[in-house]
């Protein structure tokens, strides 16, 4: 990825480069750094995704949904369900079929 930061990114990819550093910078802070805790995962949404997650009625039930290896934490593979999940949601209501 040398030769893409000598250039400029492009608007895509640095959407994607802001969502990869979101959960690096949330994943860092306790337990294992590749992954996010209960209290990393609660404190990315109520930071960074209070608009899209607003109507989500347990915070504990949804990581425990993402959570597909059951460790009671979030790999960036399941973080990026919940990313799909959220992108799914804004296309749907662009396109008016909330």
């Amino acid at each position: 990825m040398a030769a893409a930061e000598l250039t400029e990114l492009t608007e895509l990819e640095a959407a994607i480069e802001r969502i990869v550093t979101v959960f690096v910078t949330f994943a860092a802070k306790e337990g294992r750094k590749g992954t996010l805790t209960a209290g990393e995962f609660k404190e990315l949404v109520r930071l960074q995704l209070p608009n899209l997650m607003k109507d989500v009625p347990s915070l504990e039930e949804k990581m425990s949904e993402l959570d597909v290896n059951n460790d009671e934490e979030l790999r960036f593979g399941e973080y990026w369900r919940l990313i799909g999940e959220l992108a799914k949601a804004m296309r749907r209501e662009k396109a008016g079929k909330k």
